[in-house]
């Protein structure tokens, strides 16, 4: 069998496997709501606020996901890839056929993230077409495609880190609640420091918020499309709540944290994968 059909087998497999997880489904139809509750709010917010955004009302749609939520699914999805084939026992069908370890992690790995993909690419969509409806002809389209690609590009680390945990623990909602605690632990901590720093006028604690994985992940969609709009008010609906935004940021170095937690939580997700007896079910 070519590589070209294992991978098509599988990530297929992978497709369908992640859209029958309840709970993959759940965060999914929150994601969507979300979009749907976005722009409730938008429109009763008073006139004097709501009509700097209105013409980039897109951008709301199109980021708010990816400040929290994309993250939390792309996890989960990430944290059942391989565990639950552990716990169910199916790795040792997918080793009986005729394909190599490194050919079906790849492919288990670009299925789940396929889905992401399409997420993102749905929801955005769905964005600009009922800001266009609700809020009239919108402005600045061409940041569209900008954002489309930051978003896919930070989904990377934590649908890996829940890959990493999920082949490490090998409990698929174990290794969820663990991914989980990380992201909102990481989460939290930037909310602190970015308070502290505030209330102490010093920005030093700021440079270790920039060694956790939240930092270019949650950070890079928003400055890659709200940074070139001026209009702070988009950048306080959209992370303004959460303390995350980080005004002025340095996207080359926000792209280097991205890739290298990416490449980090992807080694040690496939040197788990390759030196480990991956076929013995969970017990």
């Amino acid at each position: 069998m070519s590589i070209g059909r294992v991978l098509s087998v599988l990530i297929e497999y992978e497709l369908r496997s992640s859209l029958a997880r309840k709970r993959v489904v759940i965060l999914l139809a929150t994601t969507f709501l979300l979009e749907i509750g976005v722009y409730f709010v938008l429109t009763r917010l008073p006139a004097s606020f709501i009509d700097s955004i209105r013409p980039y009302a897109w951008v709301v749609g199109l980021i708010a996901p990816s400040t929290v939520l994309l993250h939390v699914l792309g996890l989960t999805i990430g944290s059942s890839t391989s565990a639950e084939e552990y716990e169910t026992g199916t790795a040792d069908f997918w080793f009986t056929r005729p394909m190599s370890r490194f050919e079906y992690f790849t492919g288990k790995v670009i299925g789940g993230f396929m889905l992401l993909v399409v997420l993102i690419f749905s929801y955005s969509f769905i964005a600009l077409s009922v800001s266009w409806y609700v809020f009239g002809p919108q402005q600045r389209v061409d940041l569209f495609m900008n954002g489309l690609v930051s978003s896919v590009f930070s989904a990377l680390p934590f649908y890996l880190m829940g890959i990493a945990f999920g082949e490490l623990i090998r409990r698929g909602m174990v290794a969820t609640i663990v991914a989980g605690t990380t992201f909102f632990g990481c989460v939290i901590y930037t909310s602190y420091a970015n308070f502290i720093a505030v209330i102490n006028n010093d920005g030093s604690l700021l440079d270790t918020v920039k060694l956790l994985p939240t930092w270019g992940a949650t950070n890079i969609p928003i400055s890659v499309v709200s940074e070139q709009i001026d209009t702070p008010q988009l950048r306080l609906f959209i992370a303004g709540p959460l303390g995350i935004s980080d005004p002025g940021l340095d996207l080359s170095l926000a792209a280097i944290n991205v890739v290298a937690y990416s490449l980090l939580f992807f080694s040690a997700a496939f040197i788990r994968f390759r030196y480990s007896d991956v076929t013995r079910r969970a017990q």
